[in-house]
């Protein structure tokens, strides 16, 4: 199966990153520039209407948006990290969803005020972190319990999940009092699928860099949502 995936550094394109390296796939990356707004052309809504990374293509032509949808796919394509047996499999799926709906979407707009809001916003800032720290407390509980999220094995909730957690110091947190987090994430971070994504990631995040330093004006606050 010949795969390609559209993205560029962002957490929900680091996931499936993390994915393809676990099951050793081979793929295409198309670095899309979202600054400049591709994401926007004719061509690239026909494959993703909501026009966000990632995307994932097939050689049959067969497109699939949404990070969760995709990790789902990869998963049941080959048979590996979603268990068969339905306890098992839905208690991965509700670790994912909790991801795809409140892990990423809450932690995403703290990352949001607290890199670049204006001064003033001091309610939203305040919403974003209390939110984040019942989150992170919240993982933490789980994995005082359990070695993975949706259990003792590893699955497509782990790698969704672990992105998303880069930011606990961005966030004005300290990891350490997150303990059984922070082993978690020393634990996944030593998986050699997980080394070559983030390696591969690091090179994806310098393109951005120059995409950014290359955008106008207009073009950063579009992004930004500053601008309709």
């Amino acid at each position: 199966m010949s795969l390609t995936l559209y993205g560029m550094s962002s957490p929900n394109v680091v996931k499936i990153l993390i994915m393809l390296a676990e099951l050793n796939e081979p793929f295409a990356f198309q670095h899309i520039n979202l600054f400049s707004g591709s994401q926007f052309s004719a061509d690239f809504q026909r494959l993703n209407p909501n026009s966000k990374v990632p995307l994932l293509v097939t050689d049959d032509g067969k497109a699939i948006f949404e990070s969760g949808a995709i990790l789902l796919y990869l998963a049941e394509t080959n048979g590996r990290f979603l268990p068969k047996q339905d306890n098992q499999r839905y208690d991965v799926i509700q670790w994912l969803m909790l991801q795809n709906t409140t892990v990423g979407p809450l932690l995403g707009q703290l990352n949001h005020f607290v890199s670049y809001a204006p001064e003033g916003e001091d309610y939203a800032l305040g919403r974003y972190r209390r939110e984040a720290k019942r989150i992170y407390a919240m993982l933490d509980k789980r994995l005082e319990e359990f070695d993975y999220l949706a259990g003792h094995e590893y699955t497509i909730a782990d790698m969704a999940t672990l992105p998303w957690t880069d930011y606990i110091e961005n966030h004005g947190l300290d990891r350490l009092d997150y303990p059984s987090l922070n082993r978690w994430r020393t634990a996944l971070e030593q998986r050699e699928a997980v080394i070559r994504a983030r390696r591969f990631t690091r090179d994806v995040q310098e393109r951005d860099g120059v995409m950014f330093a290359q955008a106008s004006l207009t073009e950063r606050r579009r992004f930004f949502g500053l601008d309709e």
